[in-house]
């Protein structure tokens, strides 16, 4: 569903259905910051539209969002039965939407009358939702639409015949909670079931986000997650041998939001895994030993790191395979008989891998010792819930130039004193770059590097700051614990990279307006005096005077 929605003046472009994070984005754009957002819908942009009447609405984007994802997982002929229904019976309210989607039994469109038998199977498979081959082969179906049509339960419409053989609305989404409901089984790999007190459920669809994670408890009315009650875990797709039972995870997750997001870390690592690699991943935390999410996180993330063969058990068996079938090296078959298979395994082993060993599923070999798979400890994680630790604020400096243009023409460079004469607008460019999935850690998302530092640096947020009539860019880091100078030159350094390469470069590429013209700022420059400063280092480049402006 392609719709165009809007606040005020402004509009923004919607494909639903759409992921959380993707419908806070866009209606951040329109001024929007409501966890659970309200809109007008100005377009229904679907061609052919069978939901045009929801044009002027105002709607309940989560609704919405959710009565998307059941249409994406509708045939174009249910489709068009809930969109004419919807239609002729004036039904326009989100809550009845949705339940329409669960309630079609009964209700058939007949579009095309000129076979008999055709339409009485439409109208038996609509009753009945199936029937069975030697069923379908007794049946006399012309006969069977002479008789729906003889009751008398049919409306003839512009868009056909619309006949009730015993609708009923069903009530499955009460207007609070959304019920479970499973579009994207490819991509999700547990769904966990999360209560209050007052017996509402919802469900949380792992991986997910904060953005989802707020929606959540909205809906449940609660504040965080430990007021939630776990109820069950379910549709996993990892394997059994390398996590606890079902029972067991509920009860270690209740209430634990940092458990909750390791978990959700190692579900967002493996979600594209298929049934093969997952596999793979089992032996390969078998071999480790572990059921821990961190660990079994690092090991999915450096999973090229292991050598793994099932159903070899032996050396001689992987000395075979290496020999026989991976061509190890060049062999005459008549010297195959004569070849100490066990002795070339042991080589292999000892020169190529680390730790290396059998299981009862086969063969698993590492490049490095088990123990360093095992001392991950989340540092990467995106947290799901904004937490409370003390933190102090930490910058990281630099310099700044712009270009400014007059119908597409470069008018002039302005450098850090001029810049400041633009320091709001600059400001708010900068806030329209903040993606929601930045959230709450902003550009430490993308941090990749020392755990230690991306342990210690809990958010990481670019803007500018006025320093004495100039304008310099800032990394606005919060910290939880001190950084050592090695950390510091790491930090410098991604910033560095994100100014040139990362997020500065797609910065400077979009126009600020101002009156004076369209204005590009880059965050990167090659002055000599100015690379990337801590507040000290600032402070003592002021002090030696050197601030004379390129």
């Amino acid at each position: 569903m392609k719709i165009r929605a809007k606040n005020g003046e402004q509009t923004v472009d919607i494909t639903l259905p759409a992921t959380d994070m993707d419908i806070q984005y866009c209606m951040k754009c329109i001024g929007i910051e409501d966890i659970v957002p309200v809109c007008c819908i100005s377009e229904v942009r679907d061609e052919p539209s069978y939901f045009g009447f929801l044009k002027g609405q105002t709607v309940n984007m989560d609704e919405l969002n959710f009565f998307a994802r059941r249409l994406d997982g509708m045939t174009e002929y249910e489709k068009r039965v809930v969109g004419v229904y919807s239609s002729e019976t004036g039904m326009r309210e989100m809550k009845q939407l949705i339940n329409l989607t669960y309630s079609l039994q009964g209700l058939s469109l007949l579009t095309d009358l000129t076979d008999g038998n055709r339409v009485g199977l439409r109208l038996y498979l609509d009753r009945h939702l199936a029937i069975s081959e030697e069923e379908k082969s007794r049946m006399d179906f012309n006969a069977y639409a002479q008789k729906i049509f003889s009751e008398g339960k049919c409306k003839f419409l512009p868009h056909g015949i619309l006949v009730d053989q015993g609708f009923h609305m069903e009530e499955v989404y009460n207007g609070k909670t959304f019920p479970e409901y499973i579009d994207r089984p490819d991509e999700t790999v547990a769904v966990l079931s999360l209560g209050n007190e007052a017996g509402d459920k919802e469900y949380i669809y792992l991986p997910t986000d904060i953005s989802a994670m707020d929606k959540v408890k909205k809906r449940l009315n609660i504040a965080a997650f430990a007021e939630g009650i776990v109820n069950g875990i379910e549709n996993i797709r990892l394997p059994e041998s390398i996590l606890p039972s079902p029972e067991d995870m509920c009860m270690s997750l209740q209430g634990d939001v940092r458990k909750l997001t390791l978990f959700n870390e190692m579900c967002q690592t493996v979600s594209r895994f298929d049934e093969a690699k997952m596999d793979r991943l089992a032996m390969a935390a078998g071999f480790v030993g572990t059921s821990e999410f961190t660990d079994i996180t690092y090991i999915a993330k450096h999973l090229d790191e292991f050598e793994i063969h099932p159903q070899i058990h032996t050396d001689k068996e992987y000395g075979e395979f290496l020999v026989k079938e991976a061509g190890m090296f060049e062999v005459d078959e008549l010297l195959l008989p004569y070849i100490d298979y066990a002795g070339v395994a042991r080589d292999k082993r000892q020169a190529a891998m680390t730790d290396s060993g059998f299981i009862s599923e086969g063969f698993v070999g590492t490049q490095r010792a088990i123990h360093e798979y095992q001392e991950y400890q989340g540092e990467f994680a995106d947290p799901l819930e904004k937490n409370g630790i003390p933190c102090e604020t930490f910058c990281l400096y630099n310099s700044l130039i712009g270009m400014m243009y007059q119908n597409g023409e470069e008018q002039e460079t302005l450098y850090r004193s001029e810049l400041a004469d633009y320091e709001e607008q600059i400001q708010k460019a900068i806030l329209k770059e903040r993606h929601v999935e930045e959230e709450p850690r902003g550009l430490m998302h993308y941090f990749d590097g020392n755990r230690q530092v991306a342990a210690k640096v809990i958010s990481a947020f670019p803007k500018v700051q006025n320093i004495r009539g100039e304008l310099f860019g800032v990394l606005e880091c919060s910290i939880c614990q001190p950084l050592t100078q090695n950390e510091i030159y790491e930090l410098k350094n991604y910033w560095d990279g994100q100014m040139s390469d990362g997020w500065g470069e797609g910065f400077e590429q979009r126009p600020i307006y101002t009156q004076e013209g369209e204005l590009y700022v880059s965050f990167w420059t090659q002055e000599r005096h100015w690379g990337v400063m801590t507040e000290e280092e600032l402070d003592r480049i002021w002090n030696h005077g050197m601030t004379q402006t390129l």
